[in-house]
């Protein structure tokens, strides 16, 4: 008894499981020899198979949760592995009941003797099994463990196929030939069928596939849910064995390291608390892009006076403001390819540069002409900014803040409905 309480509830489950097994088992062969029923042999063949499945899970389900030295993240795939094993013993089985199968439908051979013997057994098996394998899917979701919810899943066909069994040996006796066989065929698909599912299952956990969708909308929720968070810009994770690994990036409200240091950890706290069977959650901070804003200043060919003619500009710099410090923050100049101001085309090559930074607004001297440089930019959505007042690159760091006012304006404009007046 201290054992069994001792046992995690996906264990337990199994042992159950194992112990009911061996008796229907036994049951089954020995009815089977007795009446000569290739249904009710497959059935005890196949619930032989269920043992060593159980066994192999509850050895998966242990070695899974130990560390070594080699293996530092833990064992835990070795469920999933445990999973495939079974998926072969499914399909192996299936396999021989068939061949078993055909071969007396070739030979003709379906006399059975002591049909209600092996009907009321059947029938007993099959509300047996069906009691199994609720218990088992109820603990495997509970547990998030994958074998017990693929042996679950193994243990409802064998339930179907018993049913089908005790219908099929009601036909054999009333007279209806080759039923018995025709069964054993339907409980070899059904398995063929189960083992691949169970087999495909499997992969995609040893594979990565991504975690589930329900899993992701959960932990962008419970992350959001914070006041510290001002957006999630990401989840993803992955499966191994019954644990979930998760991966967050999120921009906090605050730009204060500490701040955002506890903001994480109380996220972590919280994603653990909301998914089931997380093992870890990784927390990533990132700056907020989405405040920050760019601009193109319009340089002559010293680097430093803003140009009074889009046309004829030789380079420009790229001024970030970020509302979280007090300056612009300009980049290195970024040189045009040399030649003739003039030289045609040059124009619509400098729009192009420009859009290609994600850059908000241009700022030039004079205003910028209509013309296919001029189509570039707007198609970009980048604002176009004249102000004579400023004449040197330094002046348009100093009013920066300024300047992002009048982009965040003309982005506002272009997303505006007109009234309808």
């Amino acid at each position: 008894m201290n054992l069994i309480q001792r046992m995690e509830p996906t264990e337990r489950a199994e042992a159950v499981a194992v112990v009911a097994s061996v008796f229907m088992a036994v049951g089954m062969i020995s009815v089977a020899v007795l009446s000569g029923s290739m249904s009710v042999l497959a059935e005890g063949i196949d619930t032989c198979v269920d043992i060593v499945t159980s066994v192999a899970v509850m050895i998966g389900l242990k070695l899974s949760q130990r560390q070594s030295k080699d293996f530092p993240y833990g064992l835990y795939k070795i469920e999933n592995i445990v999973t495939v094993a079974i998926a072969a013993l499914i399909m192996y089985s299936a396999y021989e009941i068939a061949k078993e199968s055909i071969d007396n439908l070739v030979n003709g051979e379906d006399t059975i003797t002591n049909p209600w013997v092996a009907m009321a057994t059947m029938a007993v098996v099959a509300v047996v099994t069906g009691l199994l394998a609720w218990n088992k899917g109820r603990v495997g979701k509970r547990e998030n463990s994958p074998s017990l919810l693929a042996d679950a899943r193994h243990s409802w066909t064998d339930a179907i196929a018993s049913a089908g069994v005790v219908v099929g040996l009601g036909l054999n006796t009333i007279g209806v030939p080759y039923v018995d066989s025709l069964m054993a065929l339907a409980i070899a698909a059904i398995l063929a069928w189960s083992g691949v599912q169970v087999l495909l299952n499997a992969f995609k956990v040893l594979l990565d596939a991504s975690i589930e969708q329900d899993v992701i909308d959960t932990a962008t929720a419970t992350a959001e849910a914070d006041p510290r968070v001002r957006r999630v810009v990401r989840v993803d994770g992955r499966n191994s064995g019954s644990y979930r690994f998760l991966h967050l990036t999120l921009v906090p409200v605050s730009p204060d390291l500490g701040e955002a240091e506890s903001c994480a950890q109380a996220v972590r706290e919280s994603v653990k608390s909301a998914v089931q069977n997380v093992e870890s959650v990784q927390v990533e901070l990132a700056p907020d892009d989405s405040d920050r804003t760019v601009i193109a200043v319009l340089l002559e060919a010293d680097g430093t006076t803003i140009s009074a003619d889009f046309n004829r500009a030789d380079s420009y710099a790229l001024l970030t403001f970020d509302p979280a410090r007090s300056r612009a923050a300009p980049d290195s100049s970024v040189l045009l390819s040399s030649g003739v101001a003039a030289e045609p085309g040059r124009a619509i090559d400098l729009a192009v540069a420009i859009a290609r930074h994600g850059t908000d607004g241009v700022l030039c001297a004079a205003d910028i002409p209509a013309g296919a440089p001029r189509y570039v930019l707007e198609a970009n959505s980048i604002a176009l900014l004249h102000r004579p007042d400023l004449r040197a690159l330094s002046d348009a760091e100093s009013d920066v803040s300024s300047l992002r006012e009048e982009c965040v304006a003309a982005a506002r404009g272009r997303h505006s409905v007109p009234g309808i007046g």
